[in-house]
């Protein structure tokens, strides 16, 4: 009875087995996972950017005076293009010029959105918010796109009276925004 120990383990077989269903499973998951982040991405960026328009136009109206939002590389001063993924601030705009000066007060800054291009309608590179919750100016759209590409691309529009919208961008906007990742 001295020689029937029996051997508890796995064999190569199952090992090699095992190691090769576990590698299939994570080749198909891996897709799906990248599109779950990349959305994540977007949400949150599209989260923040109606956050921030939002907190802008609650301040314009509590302080009655207006307040800009503007893109930031350095969360500190206003960058004079279209491009929003870098970061935007938010801040009182006293004397209405749209840029914001020493003097003035930021209410929120945001840092860069990682995985997301934001970009504005030309020409319009800051939104401001009067006293009565008005926005100045034409509609003001920002488009945004993730790495999934322009048929994910949404815009959020800021109408004349102030208030925000999601949208579907034309396929100009989302292959132009799309283009900057």
């Amino acid at each position: 009875m001295h020689g029937l120990h029996r051997q508890a383990g796995v064999t190569l077989v199952e090992l090699i087995f095992t190691v090769a269903i576990l590698a299939t499973l994570v080749s198909i998951s891996l897709p799906a996972l990248a599109s779950l982040v990349q959305s994540s991405q977007a949400r949150s960026a599209r989260g923040a950017l109606s956050t921030s328009l939002a907190l802008a136009r609650m301040n314009a109206i509590a302080r009655n005076t207006q307040v800009t939002v503007c893109p930031s590389a350095n969360q500190n001063d206003c960058t004079s293009d279209i491009w929003w993924q870098r970061g935007w601030i938010v801040f009182v705009d006293t004397n209405r010029n749209g840029r914001r000066d020493a003097d003035e007060i930021i209410l929120e800054a945001v840092d860069a959105q990682p995985g997301a291009a934001i970009a504005t309608t030309a020409g319009r590179v800051f939104s401001s918010f009067r006293g009565d919750g008005g926005s100045p100016g034409t509609n003001l759209t920002f488009t945004l796109c993730d790495r999934r590409g322009p048929a994910k691309a949404t815009t959020l529009v800021i109408n004349n009276g102030g208030r925000v919208r999601a949208g579907v961008p034309s396929s100009t906007q989302s292959t132009a925004t799309c283009g900057a990742l």
